[in-house]
């Protein structure tokens, strides 16, 4: 479990008590990934955008303070210290509904929604997505893809938004559980929690391959249609690309698509505060016990005690992603 005191979020700079900075090939036995717990977006008008998330996402506001000195370094990006962060959630007492971070850069240069490979969007459960939909009609979200059931199962219903810092929204209805993945329960607030991010990559396999080294299980690869990626690309909407998903420790998982169209070199997260858009996910971790096992309690939960999460590790992934591990002492 996560040690959260006073119900602070985990994503609050605050509930940290240790950072280090981890490459990708050390000590990952060591750890169990998941559940996702928020995606950190960069914005150049703050309070604009919060207002954008409360009035249309009914999002709350959680936790408004500043970036620390350590947390910008281990973000390589040392500017960083100073700058306004506050963090967003569907309920202030439910810290796994807590799944949005703005930090706030005024002179981040704008990106555009999938624009450079890294992270591309946060998938986020829903309540009612046919009134979300309409509700997002006269919104500052532009709609890429109206509601419709996914391939895998009609139980599953999406659309997909972009956020006015270049951000993308997979707004996801979940109405019945869907073997073989471990999904959220059935979302009762508008929207809810992250439950998988989605990272695009030249290549596929060296992403699920870094990612699989995170979890008891191997991954699921397969060809499918990404049509609102496909379409701001310019490629046929029904076209299918090579993806993949690793199932997290919990009801999350990661989605990667292969998008060669991107150049190996276009990292769009490769600095923290250089751009708008997604710049970091953050997940729980987890002590690995065995090559086979999960946590005893790989969930979002909240117990009393404790001065924070514990300790902070900072990845940066093979499509140049950054990534946050929070560690429970």
């Amino acid at each position: 479990m996560c040690f959260v005191r006073n119900y602070k979020t985990i994503c609050s700079v605050s509930a940290v008590t240790t950072i280090e900075v981890s490459m990708v090939n050390e000590g990952l036995q060591r750890i169990r990934l998941g559940p996702a717990q928020c995606g950190t977006v960069v914005v150049r008008s703050l309070d604009a955008v919060i207002n954008q998330y409360q009035k249309f996402l009914d999002l709350v506001l959680i936790a408004d303070e500043y970036v620390s000195f350590p947390l910008a370094q281990a973000w390589n990006m040392p500017s960083l210290a100073g700058k306004r962060m506050v963090t967003m959630g569907a309920a202030p007492n439910d810290v796994s509904t807590h799944w949005l971070r703005l930090l706030e850069v005024p002179e981040a240069a704008p990106a555009k929604h999938f624009g450079a490979q890294g992270w591309l969007a946060l998938e986020v459960s829903v309540a009612n997505l046919s009134a979300l939909a309409q509700r997002l009609k006269n919104s500052p979200f532009e709609i890429l893809g109206e509601p419709y059931p996914l391939g895998v199962s009609d139980h599953i219903w999406a659309m997909q938004v972009a956020g006015t810092s270049g951000e993308v929204l997979y707004l996801t209805e979940l109405r019945a559980p869907v073997a073989p993945f471990e999904l959220p329960a059935r979302a009762i607030h508008t929207a809810e929690r992250l439950f998988i991010p989605v990272l695009g990559a030249v290549q596929r396999e060296p992403a699920m391959q870094l990612y699989e080294k995170f979890v008891p299980k191997p991954g699921l690869r397969f060809n499918t249609r990404v049509s609102s990626l496909n379409s701001a690309l310019g490629v046929d909407p029904e076209a299918v690309r090579p993806v993949g998903t690793v199932q997290l420790c919990g009801p999350s998982l990661i989605e990667i698509d292969e998008v060669p169209e991107f150049s190996i070199d276009q990292r769009g997260s490769s600095s923290m505060g250089c751009m708008t858009g997604i710049r970091m996910i953050s997940f729980l971790g987890w002590p690995g016990e065995s090559e086979d096992e999960c946590g005893k309690d790989a969930r979002w939960s909240i117990a009393s005690g404790g001065d924070g999460v514990g300790t902070l590790k900072v990845f940066q992934g093979m499509a140049g992603e950054w990534f946050e591990v929070w560690l429970p002492d």
